[in-house]
């Protein structure tokens, strides 16, 4: 009985390794990922904050 045919090997694609490669040397951090960084924290108790006082049984 032979093998199915996705369970046979492939040759890796240059192509496909190609773009990991431009991923792996893509510059770091992401212009996105700085941006979300440098926003301003929220003055206001977040939602789990508040949520967790109202547990604990804490005023606010």
């Amino acid at each position: 009985m032979g093998k199915h045919p996705l369970d046979h090997g492939r040759a890796p694609s240059t192509a496909r390794l190609d773009r990991f490669v431009d991923v792996e040397r893509a510059t770091r951090p992401s212009n996105a990922a700085k941006t979300l960084q440098q926003r301003p924290r929220k003055t206001e108790a977040s939602r789990l904050e508040r949520f967790a006082k109202i547990e604990r049984g804490a005023e606010e």
